[in-house]
């Protein structure tokens, strides 16, 4: 599967309060848009003992977030997950930490960090890189040395519900042996947006747009009828949909005329404007509108691109995060700004299967490699990958790969 790369997000480096000493080497390898801070990390109670000195650490690590940033997407935490981890100092299912997306007087969002799943024996220095399915992943990016010890420093990275508010993320440990890590925290935003042909929004603006069809730019054009799709089907009143259409059609009839485009053209907005009325839906605007745009520009279409196509990779990036959730298909196609049904058919061409249907298949794959690392118990990796039951997963488990869960369980033991 190819994912595309997040569009138009941007990292924002958080602040918060660290020790004044106690400065950790460390040897990561970040991508350009994560700034490392040259500072002393912080680090959370922990410790095998109750007279451990970890023990009198801190529980919680606040980070305000920069307001007027557009809508917060991720938060990436650059650590140690975690010291005294281990198997014979705390065991798999531990609940160590969470993090939280707060406000003073309410919890916006919250990830539970789980032993085994979310983070483990950070002396362990085999790389990882990991989808978690409920919406988090960690990936080694390097490797530090705290108290003569040498530990795996990785990047965790927590998706934040469209609905999500908070001006705080917080990192919370819970009492567990386990002590975290963290050098640096991250915010990953959407800008904020206005109309979408706006220059800041980033993307093709109108201004812009005479220049791309007189350029004859198909692949530019694409990208600029791919926002007039997503705006559309994100329009809750029809008239501000039609209307976006036709502003849109004008840029287009306009440059035309300028290309010495036939007198007909002339007539073009008003029909258009007449057939706009009779319109009942966002998809009927959108028809209207793509067919009178080959009407009036049709060599722009001669070498369609295929907008749809990242629209589908970022689907199937959510899915591939977030499997072990109560996901939809009208959940993913409101987070693409896509009707439910425009998201059914475009995800049917894409995989040639339902949503749930694919779903379902990538539970079952994860499900199969967790059972052949061998060391869950078969009712927990149901659970872990999303199913409600243990009778149901075994069903299409053994439906799909001819031999039962436990089997597989047994033989991996």
């Amino acid at each position: 599967m190819v994912v595309l790369p997040r569009a138009k997000t941007y990292i924002e480096t958080l602040s918060f309060k660290r020790p004044r000493e106690g400065q950790i080497s460390l040897d990561a390898k970040l991508p350009d848009t994560f700034i490392l801070t040259d500072a002393a990390p912080w680090q959370s109670n922990g410790g095998p003992s109750r007279k451990h000195p970890a023990r009198a650490l801190p529980f919680s690590l606040d980070a305000e977030l920069p307001r007027d940033s557009g809508r917060l997407t991720r938060v990436h935490i650059l650590g140690v997950f975690a010291i005294f981890a281990g198997k014979d100092v705390e065991g798999p299912g531990t609940l160590g930490a969470n993090v939280q997306l707060a406000d003073v007087n309410s919890i916006g969002h919250r990830q539970d960090l789980v032993n085994g799943t979310h983070y483990g024996n950070a002396a362990d220095l085999t790389p990882i890189r990991r989808a978690n399915g409920d919406g988090s992943s960690i990936e080694t990016v390097g490797r530090c040395e705290v108290a003569g010890v040498t530990y795996r420093v990785d990047m965790m990275t927590i998706d934040i519900p469209f609905e999500a508010q908070g001006r705080t993320v917080r990192f919370r440990d819970l009492g567990s042996p386990a002590s975290f890590v963290v050098f640096d925290m991250y915010a990953e935003f959407d800008p904020a947006r206005g109309c979408p042909f706006r220059a800041h929004s980033g993307g093709i603006a109108l201004s812009e747009l005479g220049a791309v069809m007189r350029l004859c730019d198909r692949s530019r054009f694409a990208r600029a009828f791919d926002q007039l799709d997503k705006s559309l089907m994100k329009c809750a009143d029809l008239d501000e949909a039609r209307g976006l259409a036709l502003t849109f059609l004008a840029v287009v009839t306009a440059a035309t005329l300028e290309m010495e485009g036939g007198r007909q053209m002339h007539k073009v907005q008003l029909e258009t404007a007449r057939s706009l009325d009779k319109c009942k839906t966002n998809e009927e605007v959108l028809d209207l509108i793509r067919k009178r745009i080959q009407q009036v520009a049709p060599t722009m279409f001669t070498e369609p691109t295929n907008p749809s196509a990242a629209l589908m990779n970022r689907a199937l990036a959510i899915v591939e995060r977030n499997y072990a959730k109560s996901l939809t298909d009208a959940l993913i196609a409101g987070e693409l700004g896509l009707s439910t049904s425009h998201f059914r058919f475009l995800f049917r061409q894409a995989t040639g299967q339902p949503f749930h249907k694919y779903l379902i298949s990538v539970r079952l794959e994860k499900a199969r490699q967790m059972l052949l690392e061998g060391h869950l118990p078969v009712s927990q990796v149901a659970s872990r990958v999303g199913f409600a039951g243990l009778s149901h997963f075994s069903r299409a488990f053994a439906q799909r790969f001819s031999v039962s869960p436990t089997s597989v369980r047994r033989a991996s033991a």
